[in-house]
């Protein structure tokens, strides 16, 4: 217990460290830190693996802070660096739909990686329904893919690892992938989704 503690905290301090100064794409204010805290938890809920919630945290570290990948296993093991590994795009890729295609391929390999893959567009599609309420569709032009391309990358991941993860969370992630796909309805905050809205349930 003390262990599965240690490495989880070190991870979450190690985050801290080297996403600090970072934010996120949607509303350019969330410091980007939050990301892969909320991932981590995400995959917290469904597994008693320290070594994949630590990766889950740590899963952007290399491929956006330079964090050596020698530094990675040294500080926080094998397993934890060969997942966050496979969590890493190859961004020598200039095209989009190219780099996610291999990259799935490569997440494919290993279902540990592709559940905390999972877990991280779970928490893309929350964080972006969000800023989508408040700011509308002009947000998808501060990413690389438009929203078509996003959505058939997410369907993709759901594909791909329905018959391995959880019920509980593909029913979240299913949930996620239809509030984002009708987000253009989604036209003021509500704790409960695109659905609460159609029925008349948003708070007023």
């Amino acid at each position: 217990m003390n262990n599965t503690y240690n490495l989880v905290e070190k991870a979450l301090t190690k985050a801290i460290e080297l996403h600090t100064g970072q934010v996120r794409k949607g509303n350019g204010k969330i410091p980007y830190v939050v990301h892969p805290l909320e991932v981590g938890i995400i995959v917290a809920r469904y597994t008693n693996s320290p070594g994949l919630v630590a990766a889950a945290i740590l899963h952007d570290t290399v491929e956006d802070c330079n964090y050596p990948v020698e530094d990675l296993e040294e500080e926080f093991g094998s397993e934890v660096k060969n997942l966050v590994g496979l969590l890493t795009e190859d961004k020598s890729m200039a095209d989009w739909a190219e780099r996610k295609t291999e990259h799935i391929f490569r997440l494919r390999t290993n279902q540990d990686a592709y559940f905390i893959k999972s877990a991280d567009a779970l928490a893309n599609m929350r964080s972006l329904v969000e800023v989508l309420k408040d700011e509308g569709a002009l947000v998808w032009d501060r990413f690389s893919a438009p929203k078509d391309k996003k959505m058939e990358y997410f369907k993709v991941i759901l594909q791909d690892t329905e018959e391995f993860l959880p019920k509980k969370f593909l029913e979240e992630y299913v949930c996620a992938l239809k509030d984002l796909e009708y987000s253009e309805f989604l036209e003021k905050k509500t704790g409960f989704g695109f659905a609460a809205e159609k029925l008349g349930f948003a708070e007023s």
